[in-house]
């Protein structure tokens, strides 16, 4: 938790949720101090936090013309069926753009990840390949980069 200090944004996910001064968003559960819930995970979740945040053209401007971002957008990311994505995971479209407002107005985001399968992780490390250039902590190891292309 010390390395969590420096961020100005915790993502949870998948955890329990460790009470912070800081704002911090919980994905895969709920908590009464969180500035966001969206309470169900799934090896999609990612996906669609991903493909929305390519719609609203929240992400690290250095990929507008990166070949490995471009291929993940049209085999990966165009696959995801928002509005059905939304109602699986329990969430309005506005708890989602407020995930990434969030993440978009943070400078150094930090990223606490619980069990989760590796397909799950896999797609999680994609949507925060995303947004590297702010990623200060990630609690478990992988390699950010763009899986399934």
């Amino acid at each position: 938790m010390e390395k969590l200090k420096d961020c100005d944004l915790v993502i949870f996910y998948n955890e329990k949720p460790k009470k912070l001064i800081k704002d911090y968003v919980v994905l895969g559960g709920s908590d009464k101090f969180s500035k966001v819930d969206i309470p169900k995970t799934s090896k999609k979740l990612p996906l669609l936090l991903a493909r929305l945040a390519y719609v609203f053209e929240i992400y690290d401007k250095k990929f507008k013309e990166d070949m490995d971002f471009e291929d993940f957008v049209e085999i990966i990311l165009k696959s995801i069926r928002v509005k059905k994505e939304i109602q699986n995971h329990d969430t309005t479209l506005e708890e989602i753009a407020g995930v990434l407002y969030l993440i978009d107005n943070a400078k150094k985001i930090g990223v606490v990840i619980g069990e989760i399968e590796e397909e799950e992780f896999e797609n999680l490390l994609s949507f925060l390949k995303m947004f590297e250039e702010k990623i200060e902590f990630i609690n478990k190891e992988g390699e950010l980069e763009f899986y399934g292309i």
